[in-house]
């Protein structure tokens, strides 16, 4: 840590102590008095907070918890997590957590290049989740031109981007082969003659999937760049990729103290080829303080290096949450990198996607749930193909079942991959015969 940062992060600890139930408590269980709260404080040997220990809190203690930090008529805004990998959770922010998480994400857009002759469709939805409003505020910020749309109505979006001469879309990557699919069932044109020439994307981590970035980019004729990765209950935008697309920059500098951690919940340090879990701590933040955040995002550091000033800057990957790898025969899977196998197939699998999670134990093969267009006589020979590319490429035996196009549901914002059993995909219980992994 820089002096900066431990002078923050010393002031954050305290405030908390002081201000939040929920720190008051865990640190005092912890044998920390606030007379600790000296630089050279042992903060890396606290332990990490879960998002299971928040979404506890506030079971017990709704809306917010005991986390809050600051008084009820202090929030100006209130948001939730999508809810994607589990119960969504409050966000409460004063004045300052709104105006802190604007500056990390103009930085972000406008190391992307995001500016004056951009026309930006954000197509994001301006529901309780950050990714809507707090994102696209900022996209006004670096003086593009801003269009908030949403997700929902499709045709009337495609058909906006010709009339406005839109030339940049701020969205999530899959959203992307919505568009595309749409573009030949419902214009009968080819995407590239949309006039897109960038996409913003943000969401899901799904441009660091191999083949995925150049298969937009070839549908649509533009620079597809990774320009948001963040977490609401931290910071919306944490990071994004620059001009060099090598690798996401970190611009929360001032505003988070970012650690690695390993499996066993050591500090790795933060060097060029480091791996680890994301940790994150706030240094800023009022409503609801958080100290030693885990992510579960699991980070590759593409470079690092300290500035004069003493703050640490990097650039990273995102390989893939550690609450949804699945491990097969020694081989770690992520269920977002079965969009290279869809890369391939354009014209036969649909972009969306069901991994049933195996049983406890050993297993040899996933079951994969895929949607096609090919009529149920072509489906036996699809799927083959499709297990060979998956095996070739991914390193892992499936047995893949097709069903029909749009069956799947779908979120408006984040895709999800994983299922606990077929059950939990409404309708599929006669659809797909699905065997005994093993």
């Amino acid at each position: 840590m820089s002096p900066e940062e431990q002078s923050l992060l010393g002031g954050a600890i305290e405030r908390a102590m002081r201000q939040s139930p929920f720190w008051r408590a865990r640190l005092t269980e912890l044998g920390i008095r606030p007379r600790d709260l000296v630089p050279g404080f042992p903060f890396h040997q606290l332990p990490p907070v879960s998002k299971g220990d928040l979404l506890a809190d506030q079971a017990s203690d709704p809306p917010f918890g005991r986390l809050l930090a600051v008084p009820p008529e202090s929030v100006r805004r209130i948001h939730r997590t999508s809810g994607t990998s589990a119960t969504p959770f409050f966000i409460a922010m004063t004045d300052r957590d709104i105006a802190d998480t604007y500056i990390s994400s103009e930085r972000a857009f406008r190391c992307a290049g995001m500016g004056p002759g951009d026309r930006v469709v954000h197509c994001l939805n301006f529901n309780m989740w950050s990714g809507g409003v707090t994102d696209y505020i900022p996209i006004e910020r670096t003086n593009a031109t801003a269009i908030p749309f949403g997700v929902g109505q499709t045709s009337l979006l495609l058909r906006l981007i010709k009339t406005l001469k839109i030339n940049a879309i701020s969205s999530t990557p899959s959203y992307m082969f919505v568009l595309r699919d749409r573009c030949r069932d419902e214009l009968g044109i080819n995407p590239r003659d949309l006039g897109l020439r960038r996409g913003y994307f943000g969401g899901e981590g799904l441009l660091q999937v191999p083949g995925l970035r150049a298969t937009i980019e070839n549908e649509f004729g533009m620079i597809a760049i990774d320009a948001n990765y963040g977490m609401s209950e931290i910071q919306s935008v944490i990071g994004g990729e620059g001009p060099e697309r090598d690798g996401l920059v970190n611009h929360t500098h001032g505003i988070l103290l970012t650690e690695l951690i390993d499996t066993a919940g050591d500090v790795v340090p933060l060097e060029t080829g480091a791996t680890g879990e994301f940790v994150f701590s706030t240094l800023r933040r009022e409503a609801q303080p958080l100290f030693r955040y885990r992510t579960n995002d699991l980070a590759e550091i593409v470079w690092a290096e300290t500035g004069e000033d003493g703050l640490k800057r990097m650039r990273f990957r995102i390989r893939g949450r550690t609450d949804e790898m699945l491990v097969l025969k020694g081989v770690n899977f992520f269920p977002q990198s079965l969009m290279s196998v869809v890369a391939e197939f354009p014209e036969e699998l649909g972009s969306s996607f069901r991994v049933v999670r195996p049983p406890p134990g050993s297993v040899s093969y996933l079951d994969i749930v895929m949607e096609t267009p090919v009529a149920v006589a072509g489906r036996a020979a699809l799927a083959e193909a499709v297990e060979r590319r998956v095996s070739a490429l991914l390193q892992v035996r499936s047995h893949v079942h097709l069903i029909p196009a749009g069956t799947l549901p779908r979120d408006a914002n984040k895709s999800r991959y994983i299922v606990d059993t077929v059950s939990a995909i409404p309708g599929l219980q006669e659809t797909v015969d699905l065997g005994v992994a093993g």
